[in-house]
């Protein structure tokens, strides 16, 4: 009996969202969708790699807004997103995020929680990974 790995045809991030203190601190709780995040996406990548890049596939599976009251580099942590992107492009799209900042206070900044080419390994919405 031999073991074959399983096809990599996806790789998944797992990232972390967070807004501007002043943006988290108004009084109007501010909600973040899956085109202002796509959007964010793809101005980092613009401005990383030109606008041919903007172009990327991604896949957004998942969005969970979570409250810690946890304030990380004077920005609030809003939630987590999972992308399902190609192999080959995740190490730009991660390059993209790293490089990025936002030219608006309520646009969202990324960070990476965790990657893999295996969705489960992620354990999407623990929320744990953040430490104070």
């Amino acid at each position: 009996m031999s073991l074959t790995p399983l096809p990599t045809n996806h790789h998944y991030l797992r990232l972390l969202l967070s807004l501007s203190a002043g943006t988290a601190d108004c009084e109007v709780d501010v909600d973040v969708d899956v085109l202002t995040i796509r959007k964010a996406l793809q101005d980092a990548l613009s401005d990383m790699f030109g606008i041919t890049s903007a172009g990327t596939y991604i896949d957004i599976l998942a969005v969970t807004k979570w409250s810690t009251g946890v304030r990380v580099g004077g920005r609030d942590p809003w939630g987590e997103v999972i992308l399902r992107v190609h192999p080959s492009d995740a190490p730009k799209i991660l390059a993209a995020i790293t490089a990025a900042s936002p030219s608006r206070p309520s646009q969202p900044r990324f960070s990476l929680l965790r990657e893999s080419s295996f969705l489960p390994s992620l354990s999407f919405g623990s929320g744990g990974d953040l430490k104070a």
